[in-house]
C-alpha cells in the first residue's frame, strides 16, 4: 500500500506543476474550490490544492479538503492518501472524517481501513505522556514546541468531539498564539482577523503588554452550535482561561469583548495578579466598540451599554464607586446588564480623560498594597474618589442617550433579521419594500451599511436609527460565498420593520 500512496503523491504533485503557473494564496484557494466543486470541476480543484500544497505541505485543512474531493470525484485512493497527510499534519476533527457525506465512497473503500490503522496510532500516540504539556496531539506546521498550546489542543478536541463534522475550519495564527476554529466564509474570516490583528496591537500598546504565552482555542460558532453551547441569546460569547477556549456568537462586539478576556488573562497570569471584576469585564466591555482617532489615539465609542448607564445616573440607582470596586463575580452578575454598563462608563469616562494608560499602569504596579483599583485612581485623577464619581456622573448625564430606535421618521429597510457570525441574517423581506426592490432575499447577510460594517443585530440598529426616510443607502450582503452592493432607497419607519 506505501507503494501506491507515493506514487499517487508524486503523479499529484506532477500534475499541479504543469498546470498552475502560481501557486495560490490561502484565501484564494478557499474561495475558488466552492466554485469549482459546484461546477463538477473536481479535477480543478485538487490540481489547485496540489499547487498550494507545494508551497505548504502540512496544511492539515486544505489536505483534509482534497480528501473530500477527490472522494467525491471517485478517486478514493487519492482521497485516502490526503486523509492520512491531514490526520499526520494535525488533523483532529474524527467526527468529520468518520461522518461527512463527502467522504462517503472512501469510508466504503478498502483503503479506509488504512485510514483508521494510521489514525489509531496518531491518537495512541498523542496520549502517551512525553511530558507534563504534551497531553495534545500537536500539528507540524506549528511552531509552539514548548508545549504551551496542549490546553487549547485539548479544547479544541473537545469541541470537534461535540460540534465537529467538518462544520469548522481549522487554523494557527502564531503571532497571536491562537488556534482558530471558524465557521464563517473566507472573506467573513479575512475580516475578523483584521480587527483581531488590529485590536491586539492595540492592547498591547496601550494595556496588557505582550501577547499571552499559553495557546488559545478562539471558535467563531455557527448559530446552532452558539444557542447549544453558550445557552441565553443575549449572551454573545464566553472565555474560560482554565479551557483556554474562547467561544463567540459574533465576530463584533461579542468577540472583541472575549478577546480582550484573553489579553488581559495573559497578562494577569504573566503578574501573578487577580483583578477585581469591575475592571476585568469594564476592560472588555470597553473595547467592544472603539476605534484610533486621527493621530493613532484611542476613542472608545458609545454602544447599546452607554444608555443603560445614562439611564441610571439619571434615576440615581447607580452602585457607588467604592461598593462597586468591592463586588465579587457572583455579586456581579446578579444585576449583570447595570453592572457591565457601569463599569464600561467608568472606564469610558477615564479613557475619556486621557488618563487610562496612566491610571492601569499605577494599578498593576500598586497592586499589592491596592487591588480595587481605587488608589490607582486617587493617584492618577489627584482627587479622592468621590470627586472623580461625581465628574462622572456629569460626563454621562452630558452625554445623553444614544438613538438605537427605529421611530417614525426613521429610514427602514423592510425586513426582519437574526444574528450571524459575520452580520445580520435577512429572514423576511417586506413585499415591495425597499430591500425587496433592491433585490436582497431572505437568507442574505448584510456585512455593511453605508461603509459601517455589520456584524450583529446591534450593530444595525445603531446604523439604521441615524438613517432617514428618503435616503439612499450603499448595502454590502452575501448570498452564499458571493458579495453585492445595492443602493436601497429607504422608506418611512411608521409601522413597518426594521
Amino acid at each position: 500500500m506505501q507503494q501506491w500512496l507515493k506514487a499517487l503523491a508524486f503523479g499529484s504533485l506532477a500534475m499541479c506543476a504543469l498546470t498552475i503557473a502560481t501557486p495560490p494564496s490561502k484565501e484564494q484557494l478557499e474561495l475558488a474550490l466552492p466554485r469549482l466543486i459546484a461546477s463538477d470541476r473536481e479535477s480543478e480543484a485538487l490540481a489547485l490544492i496540489d499547487s498550494y500544497l507545494a508551497i505548504h505541505p502540512d496544511d492539515a485543512q486544505v489536505l483534509f479538503d482534497a480528501s473530500r474531493i477527490a472522494s467525491r470525484s471517485g478517486d478514493t485512493r487519492g482521497a485516502a492518501v490526503y486523509a492520512i497527510r491531514s490526520l499526520r499534519a494535525g488533523w483532529l476533527d474524527d467526527k468529520a472524517l468518520d461522518e461527512h457525506s463527502d467522504l462517503n465512497r472512501l469510508r466504503a473503500h478498502e483503503s479506509w481501513q488504512q485510514v483508521l490503522v494510521i489514525r489509531k496510532q496518531i491518537r495512541d500516540s498523542s496520549k502517551t505522556p512525553k511530558g507534563a504539556n504534551d497531553a495534545a496531539a500537536p500539528s507540524k506546521s506549528h511552531s509552539n514546541s514548548s508545549g504551551n498550546d496542549a490546553i487549547a489542543r485539548h479544547s479544541l478536541q473537545s469541541w470537534l468531539a461535540q460540534f465537529g463534522g467538518g462544520r469548522y475550519r481549522i487554523e494557527e495564527k502564531n503571532s497571536l498564539n491562537l488556534i482558530l476554529a471558524y465557521s464563517v466564509e473566507p472573506e467573513g474570516f479575512r475580516r475578523t482577523m483584521i480587527t483581531i490583528e488590529k485590536l491586539s496591537a492595540t492592547l498591547s500598546k496601550i494595556l496588557f503588554g505582550e501577547i499571552q504565552v499559553q495557546s488559545v482555542l478562539l471558535v467563531i460558532a455557527t448559530p446552532e452550535d452558539a444557542a447549544k453551547f453558550l445557552g441565553d441569546p443575549q449572551n454573545g460569547g464566553l472565555y474560560v482561561h482554565e479551557d483556554r477556549r474562547l467561544v463567540a456568537r459574533d465576530t463584533g462586539a461579542s468577540l472583541r469583548h472575549e478577546y480582550t478576556h484573553v489579553r488581559h488573562y495573559g497578562q494577569m497570569q504573566r503578574l501573578q495578579q487577580l483583578h477585581p471584576v469591575w475592571i476585568q469585564e469594564g476592560l472588555a466591555t470597553l473595547f467592544e466598540d472603539w476605534q484610533l482617532g486621527p493621530s493613532g489615539e484611542l476613542v472608545i465609542l458609545p454602544n447599546l451599554r452607554t444608555n443603560d448607564a445614562f439611564d441610571r445616573v439619571q434615576q440615581r440607582d447607580t452602585t457607588p464607586w467604592v461598593d462597586f470596586f468591592q463586588l465579587d463575580s457572583k455579586a456581579f452578575t446578579v444585576q449583570a446588564r447595570w453592572n457591565y454598563a457601569q463599569a464600561r462608563s467608568m472606564l469610558m469616562y477615564i479613557a475619556s480623560q486621557g488618563k487610562l494608560t496612566s491610571w492601569y499602569q499605577i494599578y498593576i504596579a500598586s497592586w499589592g498594597e491596592d487591588s480595587t483599583g481605587r488608589r490607582a485612581l486617587e493617584a492618577s485623577f489627584g482627587l479622592p474618589i468621590g470627586k472623580i464619581e461625581a465628574q462622572w456622573k456629569a460626563w454621562v448625564h452630558d452625554g445623553g442617550r444614544q438613538d438605537s430606535t427605529i421611530d417614525p421618521g426613521d429610514g427602514v429597510m423592510g425586513t426582519t433579521i437574526s444574528n450571524l457570525p459575520d452580520g445580520v441574517r435577512i429572514d423576511d423581506v417586506q413585499p415591495g419594500g425597499p430591500a425587496a426592490k433592491a433585490g436582497i432575499h431572505v437568507g442574505d447577510a448584510i456585512t455593511e451599511i453605508g461603509g459601517v460594517e455589520i456584524r450583529s443585530v446591534g450593530d444595525y440598529l445603531l446604523a439604521m436609527s441615524a438613517r432617514r426616510s428618503g435616503e439612499n443607502l450603499k448595502v454590502r450582503f452575501r448570498r452564499g460565498n458571493l458579495y453585492s452592493i445595492v443602493e436601497v432607497y429607504l422608506a418611512s419607519g411608521i409601522g413597518t420593520p426594521p
